[in-house]
């Protein structure tokens, strides 16, 4: 409660003003929004995502000049005529106090999306490195070139199905094959390595 007896406001989640100015001036371009433990993403399409970009950096109810990050999420468990990867951008507003969370679905067959490198020079390397570890390709890069790994390196080591070599890493969904023989439970159903 405030000081008059009247109840304060809560909190706006964190990207509301991002999504409030999308559906004002450009509603066809929100395909989707999900507000999550007070964080809004919204979904656009990969056509679309320079002219958001702009937008939100340009307009004074917005100011998203700072890029954080750029990053990407593999699915390949989706269904299969679902996108695979999630390209994921984070964009501040420091005139606002605001961070809003923008998301590109892309398919395995065509993972590319244009660079943003034009609107925040500060995406040039985000950007090398989400090819790099992911393969998501950037159209309209000026450089897109490995950063982190020899040019002569095959794969992208972030994508779930990429196999390295060493010890097989456990994780819920293969939990009984990559366990050891000797480290598993004696009642743990399935097959071992």
């Amino acid at each position: 409660m405030t000081g008059g007896g009247e109840v304060a406001a809560a909190h706006p989640s964190a990207g509301a003003r991002a999504l409030e100015v999308l559906r004002r001036e450009l509603p066809d371009a929100v395909l989707g929004s999900e507000d999550s433990l007070g964080e809004v993403t919204v979904r656009v399409g990969r056509e679309r995502i320079v002219e958001v970009s702009l937008l939100l950096r340009d307009h004074p109810d917005a100011r998203y000049e700072l890029p954080l990050c750029v990053t990407a999420v593999d699915w390949p468990d989706r269904e299969p005529d679902a996108p695979r990867f999630d390209v994921v951008y984070q964009l501040r507003s420091l005139r606002h106090n605001d961070v809003v969370r923008l998301l590109v679905q892309l398919t395995e067959a065509d993972p590319t999306v244009p660079t943003l490198e034009g609107v925040f020079a500060g995406m040039d390397w985000h950007e090398r490195e989400t090819f790099d570890l992911l393969g998501i390709r950037f159209e309209g890069h000026h450089d897109l070139r490995r950063i982190l790994l020899p040019d002569d390196w095959d794969g992208h080591p972030l994508r779930k199905d990429y196999v390295s070599f060493g010890e097989p890493v456990a994780f819920t969904h293969n939990i009984e094959w990559a366990l050891p023989a000797q480290e598993r439970p004696r009642d743990m159903p399935g097959q071992t390595r």
